[in-house]
C-alpha cells in the first residue's frame, strides 16, 4: 500500500530474533496497532501485546490520535492470514481481561520489537511484565534516532 512501509525484514529486525517454540496460532482480527485476536483452544482470544503502546485509531468512535491508523493497519497488514506464536510473561491476563502476550512471526520475529522499531509503538512497561524491556528500548532508542514513524509525524 502507498505510504506503508515495506513490510520484509531488515537485518537489524532479524537480528536478536527468537527462535518460536510451541504451537502457533491463527490470527482471526486486528483491533488496532497492539491488539489482535487469535484462536486459541478453540476459543477466540483477546492478545494485547506486552511493553508497547500504540497511538489509538478511531475506527471505534474514540479520538483517533497521531499515528494510530497507521499502526493499526501495519499490524492488520502484518499479521493477515499469518499465525503467531505466543510467549507470556509474568502476568497472564490485564484487566480488561485481555491475554498479555509477546507474538512472534514465522520467521522469529518478534512483533512487539517490530512495531516499536518501525516507530508504530513506543515502549510502554508496565511491571512486572518487563522480561524485554532493554530489547524493546534499545528498538525505541533506534527508531527515534532515524525518526521512523510517529516520532518524526508527531509532534
Amino acid at each position: 500500500s502507498a505510504g506503508r512501509p515495506p513490510l520484509s525484514p531488515s537485518p537489524a529486525e532479524m537480528s536478536g530474533a527468537a527462535p518460536p517454540t510451541g504451537r502457533s496460532v491463527p490470527v482471526v482480527r486486528v483491533v488496532d496497532g497492539d491488539t489482535f485476536h487469535v484462536l486459541r483452544h478453540g476459543r477466540d482470544v483477546t492478545i494485547r501485546l506486552i511493553g508497547i503502546d500504540t497511538p489509538e485509531v478511531g475506527w471505534y468512535g474514540g479520538e483517533a490520535e497521531c499515528y494510530g491508523a497507521r499502526a493499526g493497519l501495519f499490524l492488520r497488514d502484518l499479521l493477515d492470514g499469518e499465525r503467531v506464536r505466543l510467549e507470556f510473561d509474568v502476568e497472564r491476563i490485564d484487566p480488561y481481561q485481555r491475554t498479555l502476550a509477546y507474538a512472534y512471526l514465522g520467521d522469529g520475529r518478534m512483533v512487539n520489537r517490530l512495531l516499536v522499531r518501525r516507530g508504530f509503538a513506543e515502549v510502554t512497561i508496565f511491571e512486572p511484565n518487563d522480561r524485554y524491556e532493554p530489547q524493546l528500548r534499545a528498538a525505541e532508542q533506534a527508531a527515534r534516532a532515524k525518526g521512523a514513524g510517529l516520532w518524526s509525524a508527531c509532534s
